[in-house]
């Protein structure tokens, strides 16, 4: 009766190794898709049937999905915050701009000017020039300076026409301004464009000494453009010998990329 029942167990354990076998081979997969498709039905129910006996499960994935809604709407919410934020920080520089200008204009209120706002900039890959949304209707004429903040020049006015106003900036090449540098010789020069890229100072006598750092502002030489408004800095200084003239490289006060709001002097 042992032998027999160890001749059972052995058999038994044989053909459950067979069918291991043959599942890993992948000869069983027929039969094992056809036996999948009489259960899944069946485990459908059960398992749909599981959750109706568990209602705190039902709960559970209620609360999730709510969870989930109101991730998403605290999400839209910070968006929407940080965008006011920026807006917020915008106005606020532009606001303090503003300020400057006008501080500017009650120090000095000799001048008669008329606030603008840029609307465009010019494409053109060796000039330099801003458009303005105001012109002839606000008696804005060719020549008159434009300057922003605290009376920082950016150029003069190019060309007017009934509404709009272009301003050829001081990088362009073809833009030429008197200056005068802060030093102890109060050196003149001229102030000129390099396409857009550079601006730099030249025709400063050869004996006279500069600094980097140096201050550079409108020396009020030529009609139209009072003296005393900022250009820049002295970034770096060119001297070669036996020349007569020395050259200075310039380091705008502000970025003329990035101009928004400016004031053109109508009278000076």
């Amino acid at each position: 009766m042992n032998l027999n029942r160890k001749k059972t167990l052995i058999s038994i354990s044989f053909f459950i190794f067979f069918i291991i076998l043959l599942h890993y081979v992948g000869w069983l997969l027929p039969v094992e898709n056809f036996f999948r498709r009489l259960i899944v039905p069946g485990s459908k129910a059960m398992y749909t049937w599981s959750y109706w006996i568990n209602p705190e499960e039902i709960d559970r994935v209620e609360e999730l999905e709510e969870m989930k809604t109101k991730y998403k709407e605290l999400e839209d919410k910070l968006l929407s915050v940080q965008v006011d934020q920026v807006q917020l920080d915008l106005l606020k520089e532009e606001n303090q701009k503003l300020r400057t200008q006008l501080n500017f204009y009650d120090e000095h209120n000799n001048y008669e000017y008329i606030g603008a706002e840029v609307v465009g900039e010019n494409i053109d890959p060796v000039g330099s020039t801003v458009i303005l949304d105001k012109g002839q209707n606000y008696n804005i004429n060719e020549g008159d300076p434009v300057i922003v903040n605290n009376g920082i020049i950016i150029g003069r006015i190019l060309r007017v026409e009934e509404d709009i106003s272009v301003v050829r900036l001081i990088n362009d090449s073809q833009s030429k301004i008197a200056a005068t540098l802060t030093n102890e010789d109060r050196s003149i020069g001229l102030v000129e464009g390099g396409y857009g890229i550079s601006v730099r100072m030249n025709f400063i006598p050869q004996n006279e000494k500069i600094n980097v750092g140096d201050t550079v502002v409108t020396s009020g030489l030529e009609e139209g453009v009072p003296r005393g408004l900022l250009i820049g800095n002295v970034e770096v200084v060119e001297k070669e010998a036996y020349q007569p003239f020395q050259k200075a490289v310039l380091s705008p006060f502000v970025d003329l990329d990035k101009i928004i709001f400016v004031s053109v002097i109508t009278n000076s």
